[in-house]
């Protein structure tokens, strides 16, 4: 039997726009004449030169509930948010709210520039369902909570965006809202005043108001939502737990780095063989991107690195957490190297060498290599990776020391998934030194 203290019901609910203005402008006169005219209009369907920005949404909010939307940009979080507050009329399907509403949904909305913070207070709170009395009682509230003091009588065209966003949030969370929506404007203001709104959210929820959550933060998510939505594309990917809705938010997030890079290597060459007109292997054969010679006697280069499955069956961009992989690469040699070390480092998106492997250990005995091409082979052992997005580099050098000889920056990438098992936000695991495997075998 479905529970009576629901505050927020959205049944299937879609929006559409046109990619262009004059498209939206052409479909919303033909719109027009068909309801003056007693026709109906089709909001089915999307016609050329629309798209959807939010498509099929249904899910209930009950009282004292918080509900975490995250998504890439453009994945329609902001959209949906404007629905549930009356900004868009959906297309299709139904929202019913129960309960007076606040929401904060971009810094400043709302505000008249020429008016003064005081002012703006009693115009938005009236908006908001309040009555002057209300108002003028809980002005002090709302100033020390928004902490602009003096400023509160300057014309808030001259505030900051945090200013904006901390006189919006006070007067949305001062008139004690059933329902509240927050986007992602909160990440605006300063650590102290992000606290206070957090610690502000908590309460509000313990005194019974519903809360939906639009952000980036996965900490603000895990710490104020008991569920979430994970939107892409305009659709509900995911409705579940906070921790299925990081997860979600972070692997996208990873895929679509992943799609840049290797949309920023697709020159790159990678069968094995020098692309026609580009140098040969004994003019040194560099044909990637970021890939440096060093300019002594020994000659060396890469012209191919693949990762693959540890059992080598198929190439492959995504692993598992802790699943083992394979790094395959093409050198050539074309002078002999004393004591070569083939090394790889790995870099994370945001910080440089988190992880190395190197081949002293395994390939020790070689006193030296031929000139010659080889296929060199580095098995990647219980890698710990934290989820996310990786570039892998190549190092050839000489003796211990390794002395660089050839170094290929982002020669790889891959894409470490979460795992479904446990939620690595609260694991103490941390990217660490990898145990590697190495072979080298010349080929013919």
């Amino acid at each position: 039997m479905a529970s009576n203290n629901w505050s927020i019901r959205a049944d299937q609910i879609s929006k559409k726009f046109g990619l262009t203005l004059r498209q939206s402008m052409k479909y919303g006169l033909k719109d027009s004449l068909r309801t003056l005219t007693g026709r109906k209009v089709d909001t089915e369907r999307a016609r050329p030169g629309e798209f959807w920005a939010v498509h099929n949404i249904s899910f209930e909010l009950n009282r004292g509930e918080s509900l975490g939307l995250m998504g890439i940009n453009g994945s329609g979080k902001s959209t949906l948010l404007r629905i549930l507050n009356g900004v868009y009329a959906p297309d299709t399907g139904e929202v019913t709210m129960r309960g007076r509403v606040g929401a904060l949904i971009a810094a400043g909305a709302g505000f008249a520039p020429m008016l003064t913070g005081r002012e703006n207070v009693h115009v938005n709170g009236a908006l908001l369902g309040m009555n002057a009395k209300d108002i003028s009682r809980q002005m002090d509230e709302i100033i020390a909570f928004s902490e602009l003091g003096a400023f509160i009588d300057m014309p808030v065209k001259n505030y900051s965006s945090g200013m904006f966003v901390r006189l919006g949030f006070a007067i949305a969370a001062m008139s004690k809202p059933d329902i509240l929506l927050v986007d992602e404007v909160l990440a605006v203001g300063d650590l102290n005043f992000q606290k206070k709104c957090y610690e502000y959210l908590h309460k509000l929820k313990r005194n019974g108001t519903s809360i939906i959550l639009v952000s980036h933060s996965v900490g603000a998510i895990w710490a104020i939502c008991e569920r979430g939505i994970f939107m892409h594309a305009g659709q509900a990917k995911l409705l579940g737990s906070p921790e299925d809705l990081i997860r979600a938010y972070d692997d996208q997030n990873s895929r679509s780095a992943l799609e840049a890079a290797r949309k920023a290597h697709s020159d790159d060459n990678c069968s094995g063989f020098p692309k026609k007109g580009s140098e040969s292997s004994e003019e040194l054969g560099i044909t990637s991107r970021g890939a440096f010679q060093n300019r002594g006697a020994v000659k060396v280069s890469c012209s191919c690195l693949r990762v693959l499955t540890s059992d080598a069956a198929e190439e492959r961009t995504e692993f598992g957490f802790e699943e083992p992989f394979l790094v395959e690469a093409v050198i050539d040699v074309l002078t002999k190297i004393d004591f070569p070390v083939f090394r790889l480092t790995v870099d994370a998106v945001h910080y440089k060498s988190v992880a190395k492997a190197d081949s002293f250990d395994q390939l020790c005995h070689l006193p030296l290599i031929q000139p010659g091409r080889y296929c060199l082979r580095a098995k990647i052992f219980d890698q710990n990776f934290r989820p996310g997005t990786y570039s892998i580099n190549l190092c050839v050098g000489c003796n211990q020391e390794l002395r660089p000889e050839f170094y290929w920056l982002g020669s790889g990438a891959i894409l470490i998934r979460h795992p479904k098992d446990r939620f690595l936000y609260a694991d103490p695991n941390a990217v660490m030194h990898l145990d590697g495997d190495f072979e080298l075998n010349k080929q013919r």
